[in-house]
């Protein structure tokens, strides 16, 4: 496949400016943003970080009425990814949000992909008023957008979407311990 394009430049006192652009071939040829869009869709999932879920305190065992903290092991942003699609440098990027199942009933969205102790504002954490197994779930939405060498960014449709991952903890209830 070619595509000729015929690019038309109107001068203005000192500068050129772009006046018009004309794909010149068969009509059926032709590559669309929207075309590019849905070959990026067809792809993109697999580019986006992997769920690597993890939990503090990092035994998996949590005390009643304490801060559990949880991390998505992800970036808050996909590293920018430049692939070809069509023959054309195609840069895909994205945005995540996480959405965590605490406990039944219990599901916080968060733009964040998770906090830990050491964190000056964690964000991502639940404190849980009642002793006992829990399986806590997330899901990642990544919102991505691509460009085709100078042009755009694009929104692609539909997000990407992982999960749902699972962290299996246990809540405890402190008490007393006799030591040396």
């Amino acid at each position: 496949m070619k595509y000729f394009y015929d690019i038309y430049l109107l001068r203005t006192g000192k500068s050129w400016q772009l006046r018009d652009t004309v794909c010149l071939g068969d009509p059926s040829d032709v590559v669309t943003t929207a075309d590019v869009g849905a070959e990026v869709r067809k792809n993109w999932e697999v580019w986006v970080p992997p769920q690597q879920l993890s939990v503090q305190p990092a035994n998996a065992r949590t005390l009643v009425n304490l801060p559990t903290y949880f991390q998505s092991g992800q970036p808050q942003q996909m590293p920018a990814k430049t692939v070809h699609v069509f023959n054309f440098d195609v840069t895909v990027t994205a945005e995540g949000e996480w959405k965590w199942t605490f406990d039944p009933g219990v599901t916080k969205t968060f733009d964040t992909p998770g906090s830990s102790y050491d964190d000056s504002d964690p964000k991502v954490s639940y404190t849980y008023d009642k002793a006992g197994s829990r399986s806590v779930q997330l899901n990642t939405s990544w919102h991505g957008r691509f460009s085709v060498g100078t042009y755009g960014p694009y929104d692609i449709a539909q997000p990407a979407v992982q999960g749902p991952g699972q962290i299996d903890l246990e809540v405890v209830e402190s008490g007393p311990v006799l030591g040396r």
